[in-house]
């Protein structure tokens, strides 16, 4: 689809009354309060796993820098386990130390063995266990980008098996696809979609809490959003966000709402040449909610410059 469709359909979807109402311009973020990893049933044989919520996504945080300076609670990446009757697929996998949590929850579901661990991305809270899951002879399917990621940062448990624009896993007559459809979180983000459930795994995609942009990984802010157009060409009702609460696809118009008004504020700002050290306080955060969410601080600490860049260069 030609950029001036999707610019059109997303008009659309922002405008039909019959479809979407306006949607706010404030994000609310959900209140964790502190505890273990939980489940989560999101459809019939899907389900997600949360968690631990902590101040610095471990389960016992320690005065090693693990925080984020702020005061809220975190959690590793979300992970969604998809029940077959030939088997289970897992969508991440979050830190290496806390697989054994994982597999104890999915225990829970089925005494059914994984099959597949497929990957969102390559950043350790939501892939990092790859490592300890390959060692006991299970594939790993991911964008080829994801791989090439792994292998820059040194990080065990690298997909075996990668795609480039899209891959199906069958298994016991269920379809899991997964979507590469653009650069956004990184420039290996997939996109899995459950066909069946009209229902999609985003990954950082789309999370509860601002963008973060990493620049290090191939992300990009422009086309993040064109990223999220495409998502919502897919067809689905309900969302696994890479963290976060189950969402729907009005909430992911209302993200993609807020995104591309932070990019115009940013870029108006950078283009009249404000520095970078004052311009925080000009995109005025607070307006869309994004003043204080679990990706804020790591947002300013690590995106900050190289996002007022590529707006500048807009």
């Amino acid at each position: 689809m030609s950029p001036y469709l999707k610019n059109l359909l997303l008009i659309g979807l922002l405008l039909s009354p019959s479809v979407f109402s306006q949607p706010p311009l404030r994000h609310e973020q959900e209140d964790i309060p502190e505890g273990p990893m939980q489940i989560e049933r999101v459809k019939d044989g899907l389900y997600m796993i949360r968690g631990p919520f902590t101040r610095c996504m471990r389960a016992i945080c320690t005065p090693d820098g693990r925080s984020y300076g702020d005061d809220l609670n975190h959690e590793t990446g979300d992970v969604a386990v998809r029940v077959t009757p030939a088997g289970l697929i897992l969508i991440d996998s979050k830190f290496n130390d806390q697989v054994d949590d994982i597999l104890a929850l999915v225990r829970t579901i089925s005494p059914l063995p994984i099959k597949y661990v497929l990957n969102t991305h390559h950043h350790p809270d939501h892939a990092q266990g790859n490592g300890v899951l390959q060692t006991t002879g299970l594939d790993i399917v991911g964008h080829k980008n994801t791989r090439a990621n792994f292998l820059n940062i040194g990080q065990p448990g690298e997909p075996n098996i990668v795609f480039d624009r899209e891959a199906s896993v069958f298994l016991g007559g269920i379809e899991v696809r997964m979507y590469h459809i653009g650069r956004g979180h990184t420039d290996g983000d997939s996109v899995i979609y459950f066909p069946d459930l009209s229902t999609v795994h985003a990954g950082d995609l789309i999370i509860d809490g601002m963008p973060f942009i990493d620049y290090s990984s191939g992300g990009s802010a422009v086309e993040w959003v064109e990223t999220i157009d495409a998502l919502l060409e897919i067809d689905f009702d309900t969302l696994i966000p890479g963290h976060g609460w189950i969402m729907n696809k009005e909430d992911v118009v209302a993200y993609r709402y807020r995104f591309a008004e932070m990019n115009r504020r940013m870029q108006e700002l950078a283009q009249q040449g404000v520095p970078v050290d004052q311009v925080v306080e000009a995109l005025q955060l607070e307006e869309l909610g994004w003043e204080n969410t679990v990706s804020t601080s790591t947002w300013l600490n690590n995106s900050l410059v190289p996002y007022y860049n590529e707006m500048a260069a807009q």
